[in-house]
Order: C-alpha cells, then structure tokens, then sequence
C-alpha cells in the first residue's frame, strides 16, 4: 500500500534533530583533529629544517677539510686593496676561497653560503658563472637572464618560513640582464655566525656595516674556535624577510627600508649590499644591565662587551607583527618558541627564545672562554 511505503521511508530517514547532532559531533571532531593535523605539519617542517641544517653543517666540514679553512661570510676584494684609509682599513683576505692579486680584485667576490654549492651536490650551479670564475655576481653562462643567486638550492629555504616573498630585484651597473631589466635574486632561511666565521678588523671593531664593507667576515679554522665546535652556533634559522618593506637592491643600496625601521631579507650570494641584505648573525648586542635594549638589542657597537664581564648578545626572539620587526635580531617561525641551529661540529639544537642572555652569548663566541652554558 502506498500509505505503508511512505511511512517506511519515513521510519528509514534522519529527523532534523538528528542531523544536527551528527554534525555537531562532526565539527567536535574536526576540531579536535585540526591541532593534532597542524602539529603534525609543524613537526614535519622542523624535520625538514633540521635536516638542511645537517646538511649545511657536514658541508662547512667538508669545505675546511678540503681547503684547511671555513668559507669567510662575504668577501669583496677590491676591499682588501682600495679600503686603506688609515683607522678604517679593510681586512685583508688571504684565504683559500679567492685569489689574492690586485689586477683582479675588482671581480673577486664571494660569499659564505656560494662556497658551500660544491659540497651540497650543488657544483653545477656553482660553477655556471658565465666569463671570469669568481665574478659571483655576473651572469650564469646556462642562462644569461639569471646570476648565481636567482635560484636558490632548496636546502637554503626551511619548510616554516612563510615569507611574504621569496626574491628581490637586484640590479648592478657592472652585471646587465639581456632585456635590461632587474635580475631576480633568490633569499635563504638560514644565517651564518660572525663570530664563528669572522676576525674582526685590526681594531677589534665588529660593527655589522663592516661585514659588507670591510671583509671581517674573513673565514677562520677549527683551530680558532676555542671554546669548542660543539659549543659554538655556526648556521641558525632566520626569516627569508623581516619587517613589512617591499625591498630591492640596486647600486649597492637595499631600497625600500623607511627609518626607524630596520627591515631586511637573506641574500646568500652577492656581496657590494649593505648588511641587512646579508644572512649573517653574531653583531648585535644586548646590555645585561639595562632592559631598554631587550627588544632589538644594539646592533651599532664595535663590540659588544659590556664592563668587564664577558660580550653579551642579544638572543632570539618571538616573532613580532612585521611592522615592528627589525633585521638585526633573529625571530622564530611563525609561533613557534624556538629556533634551530647547526653548531660548528654538525650537531643540531633547539634553542628557545627564553634563553638566557650568558647561554646565548657564550654559544655566538668562538673564543670567549666563558665555559659549554645549556642551551635549552
């Protein structure tokens, strides 16, 4: 009979109620999952980076091992013949990575992060500077609309890092692209220690302008690390881009940055660009004996001892809403509360962002004798 049909389906169906609370318990249980899903994603991501900083640190070894010295940070050598000036001498460099002749000082140019292309299986991108060898900056010879820096090896970028871009136009009067326009240059995730990496100039003055400038970024050997390479930062995590700047380099300026704000990107392969285009760390100051500098730190002095205690350092940070970030100090990922670093014997550490002020400065010295403080 019809009437038993309908009243079957009927008996068959969800009432409204029951729906309802279906999709109630659906929503629970969406919600409950969603966490455990983005802490999985979190999880994978912080593999990944740990993984490329592995990488990074077996490849600083396989670099001094095969030319008896670390890679310096950033090296112009027209620098290290031209910047003479008595009281503002550039460092001279004299190491393994650049000839050291003044007929070619002009086109000797290199980076931390180029050097170590050979022994990331990188040694195509490495060697396809197009004309002179170590003219870092010209064009690739496998592709003229491209420097070396355009692409960017994918051990240099960490999975969390959600820059707001990923390259900047770079534009120089001495490299010209083909359709005359701006070359692209690629930014990286990671930054190199000064202090581990670096000398200091012939006044002990360690002012970050100086690396870009003056070439006290000039490498070093296992042996001047004293304090120990398994207490001693060598590679850390640090955003591609800090602060909320549109930014681009052109003739040796970074444009875009509106004082007071510092903004900055990682550049990893081209020197002749001021120091917040450059993916170094280890300058910036932090004085124990006052909380005003707690935020972004001094990044302007020539060092950063503070009495006679030993150097204080300004640690890592929360990361702030991007209009009041600032270049000089280095900021986790999104939430997260703590960065990664590879240390100069290839182990990797967590380090939070409620480290102390001695532990961190103690593990950016290479030399400064203050003992192994814990990291976590």
């Amino acid at each position: 009979m019809p009437g038993a049909s309908i009243r079957k389906r009927l008996q068959g169906a969800f009432t409204l109620v029951e729906l309802l609370v279906v999709i109630a318990i659906i929503g629970v249980l969406v919600a409950l999952l969603l966490p455990a899903v983005q802490a999985a994603r979190d999880a994978a991501r912080r593999t990944q980076s740990a993984n490329n900083l592995r990488q990074i640190g077996l490849a600083m070894h396989s670099a001094h091992d095969h030319r008896k010295e670390f890679p310096p940070l950033c090296i112009n050598q027209w620098a290290s013949y031209y910047e003479t000036r008595p009281g503002d001498e550039a460092v001279h460099y004299t190491g393994p990575y650049l000839p050291d002749q003044q007929s070619t000082a002009g086109s000797d140019k290199t980076t931390f992060f180029y050097c170590l292309l050979p022994y990331l299986e990188q040694q195509v991108l490495h060697q396809s500077i197009s004309g002179y060898p170590f003219y870092l900056m010209a064009n690739r010879s496998d592709d003229r609309t491209k420097m070396v820096g355009t692409d960017v090896p994918s051990v240099y970028v960490a999975p969390a890092d959600q820059a707001p871009y990923k390259q900047i136009d770079w534009s120089w009067p001495y490299t010209t692209h083909p359709q005359g326009i701006p070359f692209k240059h690629g930014l990286i995730s990671y930054a190199a220690n000064l202090r581990a990496f670096g000398r200091g100039d012939a006044y002990g003055r360690w002012t970050s302008w100086r690396v870009a400038w003056r070439n006290i970024g000039n490498g070093s050997r296992i042996a001047q690390i004293t304090d120990g390479t398994s207490n001693t930062l060598a590679v850390i995590e640090k955003p591609r881009v800090t602060g909320d700047a549109n930014l681009s380099y052109r003739d040796w300026a970074l444009i875009g940055n509106v004082p007071p704000q510092q903004d900055g990107c990682n550049t990893w392969a081209t020197t002749d660009i001021p120091e917040t285009g450059l993916a170094v760390f280890g300058y910036t100051c932090n004085n124990p004996n006052t909380t005003s500098d707690d935020i972004y730190g001094q990044w302007w002095l020539n060092d950063c001892r503070f009495g006679n205690g030993p150097e204080s350092f300004h640690p890592p940070q929360r990361r702030l809403h991007p209009t009041q970030q600032n270049f000089y100090t280095i900021y986790s990922f999104n939430g997260s509360q703590s960065v990664q670093a590879v240390m100069c014997d290839g182990s990797v550490r967590s380090i939070s962002t409620s480290i102390s002020i001695p532990a961190w400065s103690a593990a950016v010295t290479a030399d400064g004798g203050e003992g192994n403080l814990s990291l976590d």
